[in-house]
């Protein structure tokens, strides 16, 4: 399943560094699963959505 972290970052306005801290994540956790180059935990897409303002399931395309 492919993530839209990135999309729904950006069109929040967020920077990687803004999302991070809102997050609680790493700004290098949140750049390593935007580029898929590892797979986020059910924890880390958990505190994604909240940051975000959505829930998980809108992070990953249909």
């Amino acid at each position: 399943m492919e993530l839209l972290i990135w999309q729904m970052r950006t069109k929040k306005g967020y920077s990687c560094r803004k999302l991070a801290d809102k997050s609680g994540l790493s700004k290098s956790t949140i750049n390593n699963i935007e580029n898929e180059k590892t797979s986020p935990t059910l924890e880390q897409l958990e505190a994604i959505a909240s940051a975000l303002d959505c829930r998980i399931i809108d992070l990953f395309k249909e």
